[in-house]
């Protein structure tokens, strides 16, 4: 009798793990359809979960299913699928995640009352990444307008929003972040307003605005905070940007003015200019060169990179031009020239890398060093 027990223990045993290993190669099959995009892996984590007898791997499959389904926009699936969770979990952490995933999905759609909506929010903001941002846009613009109650309709407009900025319609964007703010005075919404509104130049708005903002008791100070450091950095930048061109304006006065002394009359001093000098000659092709392949990676280090090929360029034009006009240049008049060539240079590229805010780019790359894969 005693080693009939222990045989059929034994046997209860091995089907135990028997069961165990089926399961686990039942979930990294249905991980692998997931990671290679198969629609069909939400079935096959269900069909797991809803297997007996219940395995170490249920609720994680359970889990996953729901998580599968919440990304295809399936989200009655997906509360479903978290309630299995929370009725079969034995993982304390995992049921208190589907837990608050439940609470989510029904704060986002109403308990199913905006799933439809909820579902075309998401598939479109999925799209924006992808092709043309314009028409998405519209149609996420579209969805807000019939949708107005919708729980999310404040995220949809701040996506809206930032989609139009990306897309460089800063208009357009400002008047959907200023909507969204008028919903969450002083909140989130309102911030990412104040935001937009300091990298549009809009400095005196933003200014009035945190002003406003500042005693109010429902404002995030840190944010606010943030927000005002961000302000105070553009309006110095401003301020530099208008020393800069004051600067560029001045060298190219006082080239004027010396080009038309040394070459005799505004007449010679335009037929020197009309002729390429030697160096640039040399240096048209190289720059062309840059900016063609600058234009092949970031559309914004593409636009500096032209701008700076092209000051370069005619800097270089008017700087020969200058010394063509002169018998015997001294070697003081040449340094001295090439001294304020540089600083034209220094000048027109902080400009190019200053507009469209590609500094910011430029500061995290020197501070975080370049990105690698």
């Amino acid at each position: 009798m005693t080693r009939a027990a222990i045989a059929l223990i034994a046997l209860v045993a091995v089907a135990g793990l028997a069961r165990a290993d089926d399961a686990d190669r039942a979930f990294r099959d249905a991980a692998a359809r997931a990671t290679a995009g198969d629609p069909g892996a939400v079935d096959a984590f269900e069909a797991l979960g809803a297997a007996r007898p219940v395995t170490a791997w249920t609720d994680d499959a359970w889990s996953e299913a729901a998580r599968l389904a919440e990304r295809a926009g399936q989200l009655d699936r997906a509360r479903r699928d978290l309630e299995q969770v929370i009725a079969l979990g034995t993982d304390p952490q995992l049921v208190r995640r589907a837990r608050g995933a439940l609470a989510r999905l029904a704060a986002n759609t109403g308990a199913g009352a905006w799933d439809a909506v909820a579902a075309e929010h998401e598939r479109l903001v999925a799209q924006l990444a992808a092709g043309d941002p314009e028409p998405v846009l519209e149609q996420l613009e579209a969805l807000v307008r019939a949708n107005p109650r919708y729980p999310r309709a404040n995220l949809v407009r701040l996506a809206i929003a930032s989609g139009w900025e990306r897309d460089d319609n800063r208009g357009r964007a400002l008047a959907w972040y200023e909507e969204a703010a008028a919903l969450e005075p002083g909140r989130h919404a309102w911030l990412e307003w104040l935001r937009a509104l300091v990298r549009a130049g809009q400095l005196a708005r933003a200014e009035h605005e945190i002003a406003r903002l500042e005693h109010a008791p429902e404002t995030d100070r840190a944010s606010l905070a943030e927000v005002r450091r961000a302000l105070d950095r553009a309006v110095l930048r401003a301020w530099i940007r208008r020393g800069l061109w004051g600067v560029l304006a001045v060298l190219a006065v006082l080239a004027a003015f010396v080009l038309r002394r040394d070459a005799g009359s505004w007449r010679s001093a335009a037929r020197r200019l009309a002729r390429p000098p030697l160096e640039v000659l040399f240096l048209v092709p190289i720059a062309a060169v840059l900016v063609a392949v600058a234009h092949t990676g970031n559309p914004l280090v593409a636009a500096a990179v032209r701008t700076i090929a092209i000051a370069g360029v005619l800097v270089a034009w008017i700087s020969g031009a200058m010394l063509d006009a002169v018998a015997a240049p001294r070697a003081r008049r040449v340094l001295l020239q090439a001294g304020l060539a540089v600083i034209a240079v220094v000048a027109a590229t902080y400009l190019a890398v200053d507009h469209d805010r590609m500094i910011e780019l430029v500061l995290e790359t020197w501070h975080e060093g370049p990105a690698t894969r």
